[in-house]
């Protein structure tokens, strides 16, 4: 400790050293020694002497290290010592196993700031002397467990995506040759610098002015002359060159002044919008389009700087009125007159690739009409290919389970007893008693309770009520004991496959439409006209796909709705249903191709109990079931949505509605 402490108060005169640590960390199948602080790109020599390992550590930092000695034994792990010693730069760092105990090579990484050397454990070691760490999750083995833990936010993990591409030429780069200029000018006009610089390589300059300006200039090189309009107000440049580049001198001063420029020939032109005007011959095409609409088409090519003309028409409807001298307006005579007007609207961005290129569009034939330099509208053609794609389509197959579970029990107990001549009766949890001989019922309010022997009087007794006559011994009692239990599992199940495109929406409907409600409305003549109000009970099941992507990954959303209808009386002598309505909306759903979702939890569950008995008696433990019915009801509904979307490749044709052969005879002649 005091050779340590030497060091270390030595290098501290040197300046602040950051210290070099080592630590051992034992997993259950390896043993790794880190060295704390190493920086980001240390070097690891090792060497093997027996049961000892060894490193010579260089370390690449501009301030030198020190480090603390250490020095570990892990005997369980089969480690006899472990130690890192040195400074500055330089360390040694060792292992020496147990005897018996061979280490394989250890594998070296660094994450930075650490170095990380990793000894795979021996099987022996592993087996006799690993105790799992119960302080870490998923040590022990477990049917399921939680993931583990990430050590910082993880990004979702990327897909492919379709590119197309195309290399693009500068149009507003004018391509041309000349000597180097040298020219210093300030808040100069644009249109004089520009011609100063044609007639310095020799080209012809023409100045094409918008309808707003109202300007023209040309000059010739041979008879350098030149005809001057009214200037471009705010074209002001302001520039310095020495030997500068010809086209880049050129090119530099049409985009500070927001000019365009091109060269036909030896003639420059020079304008606001002179991409689109040329001397050479221009080519038309027309398009019709597969997939895309013309009028998407067209929008998305004058986005990208095409001018793009349609038809637009309006109508407008007048309405006059000789109303004057009438007593009132409903004697006028009033006139309509409808009037259409057809303008040409033309739109397109002032930028882009495609300045240059005309087009209209046919809504019939869905094409698209460009026009336009050969090169320009071969651009165009590129991006006509690239959007006009078919839309993937996906069939959906949904299992629809609406599971109705219901346990019902019941349990009634019944007695009758005769003890002298009082006569008891329990009759579904209701008491009769009668004490004495006579009792009503009979035809004459009178009745005698038998005690065997024939009937004397054929009057009975059963409640307060009349009917055949009973006979039963004196001293008797007998007892029946009723006990039912009923169990119901239902399941209705409905299994359509929808083949949707993407972006839309399908619908599957299996309603009945029934009367929920009747309204009457008395009329003026004093009659009564009814009305019934309906709605659909059944299944419906609507499903949109929102978007399929090229990695086979579908969005959709789902919404099934199932209604059962229920009696709920008469209304004007008309049957009328309530409607018990259960649905389920799942919202955005992106499910890979294949994958199965299973949506549940829509529950309605339902308990009731019913209990008739006697009073004090029916409540006493075990013998109360004498004297008391008990009806149990219990009913669970349960809704369960399982779907499974399946990317259709239709590339050399789809297997979904083609080849399809109906079960029975019937519908096989049906579908020829």
């Amino acid at each position: 400790m005091r050779a340590a402490s030497a060091s270390t108060a030595a290098a501290a005169g040197r300046g602040t050293l950051s210290p070099l640590d080592l630590r051992i960390r034992r997993l259950p199948d390896s043993l790794e020694l880190v060295v704390v602080g190493t920086g980001p790109s240390p070097v690891l020599t090792q060497s093997r002497r027996g049961n000892e390992w060894q490193g010579a550590l260089v370390i690449n930092l501009s301030k030198p290290q020190i480090t603390i000695p250490r020095n570990f034994s892990l005997p369980e792990a089969g480690v006899k010592s472990t130690s890192l010693v040195g400074g500055g730069t330089q360390f040694n760092l060792s292992l020496t196993t147990l005897p018996g105990v061979d280490f394989r090579s250890p594998e070296i990484s660094a994450d930075g700031e650490n170095l990380i050397v990793r000894f795979p454990l021996p099987s022996a070691v592993i087996s006799q002397t690993a105790r799992p760490n119960l302080a870490q999750p998923g040590t022990v083995p477990m049917p399921a467990f939680a993931p583990p833990l990430q050590p910082r936010a993880v990004a979702p993990p990327l897909g492919d995506m379709a590119v197309g591409s195309m290399v693009l030429r500068n149009q507003s780069f004018v391509r041309i040759t000349g000597p180097s200029v040298t020219l210093t000018l300030r808040n100069a006009p644009a249109k004089d610098a520009l011609m100063a610089v044609a007639q310095l390589g020799g080209y012809g300059f023409v100045f094409v002015g918008d309808s707003s300006t109202g300007s023209a200039t040309s000059s010739a090189p041979a008879a350098n002359s030149s005809a001057t309009g009214s200037q471009v107000s705010g074209r002001a440049v302001t520039l310095s060159f020495r030997n500068e580049n010809y086209a880049h001198a050129l090119n530099s001063i049409l985009l500070a002044s927001g000019l365009q420029g091109k060269l036909e020939g030896r003639t420059l032109l020079v304008g606001e919008n002179v991409l689109g005007k040329t001397f050479g011959p221009q080519v038309s095409k027309i398009y019709r389009l597969n997939q895309a609409t013309a009028a998407s088409a067209a929008d998305y090519l004058a986005s990208l700087g095409a001018s793009i003309s349609k038809i637009n028409t309006l109508t407008s409807t007048t309405s006059s009125s000789d109303a004057e001298g009438t007593p009132s307006a409903s004697a006028s005579n009033t006139t309509s007159v409808t009037e259409k007007i057809t303008t040409v609207e033309t739109y397109g961005a002032m930028t882009g690739p495609l300045v240059g290129v005309s087009g209209t569009t046919d809504s019939r034939l869905q094409t698209v009409t460009l026009i336009g330099d050969a090169a320009l509208v071969a651009v165009a053609e590129n991006y006509l290919r690239q959007i006009d794609l078919r839309q993937r389509q996906v069939a959906v197959k949904v299992q629809i389970l609406n599971i109705d579970l219901e346990n019902n029990m019941s349990i009634d107990s019944s007695f009758s007893a005769l003890i002298g001549n009082a006569f008891l009766v329990n009759q579904g949890g209701k008491a009769f008693m009668n004490f004495g001989q006579n009792k009503p019922g009979g035809s004459d309010g009178t009745g005698i309770i038998q005690d065997g022997s024939p009937i004397v009087n054929p009057g009975t007794y059963e409640g307060a009520g009349g009917g055949e006559g009973y006979s039963q011994p004196n001293s008797s009692f007998y007892s029946y004991v009723e006990a039912a239990i009923t169990s119901t599992n239902a399941k209705t199940l409905a299994q359509p496959t929808l083949l949707v495109q993407e972006g839309q929406k399908s619908v599957v409907k299996t309603a009945t439409s029934v009367i929920t409600g009747v309204n009457s409305t008395e009329a003026s003549n004093g009659s009564v006209q009814l009305t019934n109000t309906r709605e659909d009970a059944g299944l419906i099941l609507d499903v949109a796909v929102n978007k399929i992507d090229d990695n086979g990954f579908v969005t959709l959303d789902l919404k099934p709705t199932v209604s059962v209808p229920i009696p709920a009386g008469d209304q004007q002598g008309v049957p009328i249903f309530n409607i018990s309505q259960r649905s389920l909306s799942s919202g955005s759903v992106r499910l890979r191709d294949g994958q199965t979702l299973v949506l549940t939890g829509v529950i309605q569950d339902s308990d009731r109990q019913n209990v008739v008995k006697w009073p004090i008696l029916g409540d006493m433990p075990i013998i109360g079931q004498l004297f008391r019915k008990s009806t149990n009801s219990r009913q669970r509904n349960e809704l369960v949505i399982l779907v499974t979307p399946s990317v259709v490749d239709d590339a050399s044709g789809g297997v979904y509605g083609y080849g399809y052969r109906p079960l029975t005879q019937a519908a096989r002649e049906i579908v020829r």
